[in-house]
């Protein structure tokens, strides 16, 4: 059983609400809590805990991961490299969105959400 609540998605129409999650169109009003539902899409069935993918810490709260990836790991720490483009990922939810956006010779590292 999953301890996140359901969220209706909502309307991008919505003041501040813009970044919205390509695998379910959940809508959130900024990138850093797009990123924690990202996180809990990843360790979605895998029982409530959530562990760091570069030094295997374990957290309870999606949220404390983030912060943790964050506070202790850098930009070369991360795993998943987009085949598109030069970004790469922690989560390979985050690759997923990635994929799912349209790639041009024009996107750089860090460019696309």
């Amino acid at each position: 059983m999953s301890r996140r609540k359901q969220a209706k998605p909502r309307s991008v129409k919505e003041e501040g609400i813009n970044h919205e999650c390509k695998l379910c169109n959940q809508m959130f009003d900024s990138p850093a809590k797009l990123l924690c539902h990202l996180i809990e899409h990843s360790f979605e069935g895998m029982g409530g805990t959530f562990k760091c993918p570069v030094c295997f810490t374990v957290f309870v709260q999606a949220n404390k991961l983030q912060q943790h990836i964050f506070a202790v790991h850098g930009q070369e720490d991360k795993i998943y490299d987009c085949s598109q483009c030069p970004q790469k990922f922690f989560f390979q939810t985050e690759l997923q969105v990635s994929n799912a956006e349209p790639h041009g010779s024009a996107i750089k590292e860090g460019e696309h959400s």
